[in-house]
């Protein structure tokens, strides 16, 4: 790997687009490396000719990837590679991607261009389950997390809403039943559950005990 390394600029998958936009890398000998998380079913072109599309990401950006347009030889050869696997691209082709779109295509001219290095073992899928029950789908870099953006979000959401009912809950000045002591003081029973006797609530009295 350092020999085929020696000389070559290393680009990170995930910097892509911006190098692409701030410097001419067709006159610089330059290599990325990616993970193809999802597989496009082959297509064919306006001239019967078959071409298949990767989707990669190195795993640090997941809603970012670049897709990889595969052709002609390059196709028929690496067509079948699994999903999950880590590949390099040498000196790769930048595309016009689709009118509206910003995404970063590109493609190469010889398979010898595409390194298979193989199974990316930090990719995986969310744990958690959507709300019909079905596994989430959504990839992860299990070495970050076992669960996707949106399941986490989700989670701390419902977190900081029980947090705020736990502060509203004490901010009253009433002690759970479930965290009081089990022999409370007198100002603890009588905030416990609010009355009145001889015209003073029990509230107003704890505060003076």
């Amino acid at each position: 790997m350092d020999r085929k390394m020696a000389n070559r600029k290393l680009i990170r998958l995930s910097q892509l687009k911006h190098k692409l936009a701030t410097e001419n890398l067709e006159e610089t000998d330059w290599v990325t490396f990616g993970v193809i998380v999802k597989k496009v079913t082959p297509q064919s072109t306006n001239n019967g000719r078959t071409f298949s599309i990767w989707r990669l990401n190195d795993l640090r950006d997941l809603g970012q990837c670049v897709s990889l347009f595969l052709f002609g030889d390059v196709h028929k050869e690496l067509w079948k590679t699994d999903q999950g696997m880590v590949i390099g691209l040498l000196n790769a082709n930048p595309m016009k991607p689709k009118e509206g779109s910003d995404e970063v295509c590109l493609s190469v001219d010889h398979p010898q261009k595409i390194l298979l290095m193989g199974e990316a073992l930090d990719m995986g899928t969310c744990k958690a389950r959507k709300k019909n029950g079905d596994p989430c789908a959504q990839i992860v870099n299990l070495n970050d997390c076992e669960y996707c953006q949106y399941h986490i979000q989700s989670q701390y959401r419902k977190l900081s809403s029980k947090r705020a009912d736990l502060q509203s809950t004490f901010s009253g000045g009433r002690v759970p039943k479930k965290l009081g002591r089990k022999n409370p003081s007198l100002k603890e029973r009588l905030c416990q559950d609010g009355f009145h006797y001889g015209g003073v609530s029990s509230t107003a009295y704890a505060a003076s005990v």
